[in-house]
């Protein structure tokens, strides 16, 4: 939570430190960016820190900045902002997490608010007796959290095809190399083998 909060407002401090509006919505054009980076990587939990930085009624209300964002970064952000509905207790939200494939980082905060409404909100015993729903609301908290990290994360770079060529093409250098060597190999071995021979047949 203490690093949601920091991510949250180093994005709304960064963005009203800069005293230029060009250079601000520069600024502000890369975290939107960012933040559409950070849910194609499936960080849940970051993206929404992002998000409630660049929604902080300091920065939404610098009008002259965002009327300064082409057209197609706006309507990235709308699109993203759709994920931030809280209505219908996050139904957005909670779609788009059942859709992917872990690895996962889930939003964090509301994994939290649920655990501690299935806590407080049940009792654990009733008339002497282990309440087993509230158990099973809990446990079907923790499997969700249990499913996202249920395989190891392998981030996605933009970079990632153009490194997977150059390690293709420094194993094909490295087996022509090696072949080309191996051939000199036997190119002079050959003579020394014959001239071992000679010398066997006159000098025995």
């Amino acid at each position: 939570m203490r690093r949601f909060n920091e991510l949250q407002y180093w994005v709304a401090t960064e963005l009203c430190l800069c005293p230029v509006p060009g250079l601000r919505a520069q600024l502000l054009r890369k975290f939107i960016k960012l933040a559409a980076h950070l849910k194609e990587q499936k960080n849940l939990n970051s993206f929404f820190a992002v998000m409630f930085g660049l929604s902080n009624s300091a920065i939404s209300r610098l009008a002259h900045t965002w009327e300064r964002l082409p057209h197609k970064v706006r309507k990235l952000y709308s699109a993203l902002e759709r994920l931030l509905d809280p209505s219908w207790n996050h139904r957005v939200y909670r779609l788009a997490l059942t859709k992917l494939s872990p690895p996962v980082i889930p939003f964090m905060p509301l994994l939290l608010k649920d655990m501690t409404f299935i806590h407080e909100g049940n009792h654990t015993l009733v008339e002497n007796l282990i309440n087993f729903e509230k158990m099973r609301m809990m446990a079907r908290a923790v499997r969700m959290l249990h499913h996202c990290r249920s395989h190891s994360n392998v981030p996605l770079s933009p970079l990632r095809s153009r490194v997977s060529h150059l390690h293709e093409d420094s194993q094909a250098s490295r087996i022509s190399t090696s072949r080309v060597y191996s051939d000199n190999i036997m190119n002079v071995s050959e003579p020394n083998t014959t001239m071992s021979t000679l010398t066997m047949t006159y000098f025995p």
